[in-house]
């Protein structure tokens, strides 16, 4: 195997493991918006529900 097909192997790995990586890191970036999202939605109930306890003392 000549330097240059051995160099060529080489980033052909490299560019595959990079791939790998940004891929994992783009599905737990939609994981997390997701759990983003999520709260954002529970602290909205919990909003509305602190607003109704908070009225029912006036």
């Amino acid at each position: 195997m000549s330097d240059e097909e051995d160099l060529s192997a080489k980033l052909e790995g490299l560019l595959s493991e990079v791939t790998k990586v940004m891929e994992s890191r783009k599905e737990r970036i939609e994981e997390l918006r997701a759990e983003i999202d999520q709260i954002e939605k529970e602290n909205e109930a919990l909003e509305t529900t602190i607003g109704t306890i908070l009225s029912s003392f006036n």
